[in-house]
């Protein structure tokens, strides 16, 4: 089975290949294959503007996409010497260019891009995609839903962890037990400030081992106006996306600090991220159980200055990653949607109602065969 994800951040696609025996909490994952294609320049662009589209171009940009993922999907199966119609499954998140969250009396809306057909065509598999409308329509906001993999990866431990996932947003999830309910969010940003800031000003696609943030300086009162935003306020379950904590984000920052060196602008949005997700813990998980460990997954464990401010402000929590239990940081979210078709394949359900909101647990996503 192959997962397929583009995430918040846009940078190209991850496929995982894996072999799954079960399913639900018997489920067995054996990691085969991994790889990162990345986006072409130009495609990423289009993506990060995902809400300006017009219709032509969403149309145009869900074919491309979906080429790009059945090539990816290829790729990761010819690392394996696997061909046409030696692949089962394919789980396709496919990329999300919008996702509002529900907030009162209006409705969480979400879309990802991806037509799954060329993914069909490429593989010869059956392919799972469009994951998070099903949860949206039970009344929930189709985010997050790593807590299943979180649980089923982490809940045999024996002791309360958070796992954090550090993609273009971060989110957390409680772990407590196996079958025991999970805790599970979206914090705020992760990496998509930090690229944003990166993309524009150092012509590069992130602040490798956040080298330019570790030069810069805090600016206090900045990131302390950033940390009033309303979001952080919110009960979970919540979600939010890049239309809250991106490009628009980073523009408003800017008209008001246009003389703040890109150095200071990077580590106060660093330390801005890493006080959103510490305070997020200790506000809304840590009355619930003390977490023993923080395992961090995703593309910011990578980022080496983000990663010891993370150390450091949690304190006596550690912080460790997911390589320490065995699972690749970099390929855990694309694993969860291998892991997630298998169980809509299955006829069970994806989404964690305590996680996403919604009104009962619900099987996810659309069958393309």
């Amino acid at each position: 089975m192959i997962g397929l994800l583009s995430g918040t951040s846009a940078d190209g696609t991850d496929a995982a290949l894996v072999r799954l025996s079960g399913f639900g909490s018997a489920t067995r994952i054996e990691a085969v294959a991994f790889l990162t294609v990345p986006y072409p320049s130009s495609l990423r662009a289009r993506v990060l503007r995902g809400p300006e589209l017009s219709v032509e171009e969403v149309a145009d940009l869900s074919l491309e996409i979906g080429d790009v993922f059945a090539q990816t999907a290829a790729a990761v199966a010819a690392a394996a010497d696997l061909g046409h119609g030696e692949i089962d499954l394919v789980g396709s998140h496919g990329q999300t260019v919008f996702h509002r969250p529900r907030r009162g009396n209006r409705p969480a809306s979400t879309l990802q891009v991806g037509d799954p057909a060329p993914i069909v065509a490429r593989t010869g598999a059956v392919v799972v995609s469009d994951f998070r409308t099903a949860d949206v329509a039970a009344g929930g906001e189709g985010a997050p839903l790593a807590p299943l993999l979180d649980r089923l990866v982490f809940g045999g431990l024996g002791r309360p962890v958070v796992v954090l996932n550090l993609g273009g947003i971060a989110n957390v999830t409680l772990v407590r037990g196996p079958e025991e309910p999970v805790i599970a969010f979206d914090t705020g940003p992760a990496n998509s400030l930090l690229d944003g800031v990166a993309r524009r000003e150092l012509d590069a696609p992130h602040d490798r081992d956040g080298r330019e943030a570790a030069r810069g300086s805090v600016h206090s009162e900045l990131s302390n106006r950033l940390l009033a935003n309303p979001y952080f306020e919110l009960s979970p379950p919540k979600s939010t996306g890049r239309e809250t904590f991106g490009d628009r984000l980073i523009d408003d920052v800017r008209r008001e600090h246009a003389t703040l060196r890109t150095a200071d602008l990077l580590a106060t949005f660093t330390q801005f991220t890493v006080e959103s997700i510490a305070r997020a813990i200790e506000r809304f998980v840590s009355p619930v159980a003390r977490p023993t460990e923080v395992i961090a997954s995703g593309g910011g464990v990578h980022n080496r200055t983000l990663m010891d401010a993370l150390r450091q402000r949690l304190d006596p929590i550690p912080v460790t990653t997911s390589d320490a239990y065995g699972v690749d940081p970099d390929a855990k979210e694309a694993i969860l949607f291998a892991v997630l078709a298998n169980e809509t394949i299955h006829g069970r359900p994806g989404n964690l109602p305590e996680a996403t909101g919604a009104s009962r647990a619900v099987v996810l996503g659309r069958i393309s065969a």
